[in-house]
């Protein structure tokens, strides 16, 4: 759900920034106060993406303090799954090789 609500945040704002692009050069204007929206538009969404990296790097960060006590987990995991299939790969008794 996270993966989804990302990519909804980033396609709002690719849309949001093409449409201001495009109504910047389909407006009446004059150059002047056509550079002058482009460089406020530009700052607002600078300003965006700082924010989406700000929160990016919180919720990554909230994962590498779980990371440890995970890994530890798998390890666990792993040890007790090896040792499962190499008893599956050992002769069960008499005549197990038959």
């Amino acid at each position: 759900m996270q993966d989804t609500k990302g990519k909804v945040l980033f396609s709002l704002l690719a849309g949001a920034t093409a449409g201001i692009v495009a109504g910047l050069l389909l407006a009446p204007e004059t150059g002047d106060e056509a550079r002058a929206d482009i460089k406020e538009s530009a700052g607002k969404l600078n300003k965006d993406l700082a924010k989406l990296l700000k929160e990016g790097k919180a919720r990554l960060d909230s994962f590498t303090g779980k990371a440890p006590a995970n890994s530890e987990q798998q390890s666990t995991d792993r040890t007790a799954a090896d040792d499962l299939l190499s008893s599956m790969n050992q002769p069960a008794g008499p005549g197990a090789g038959i």
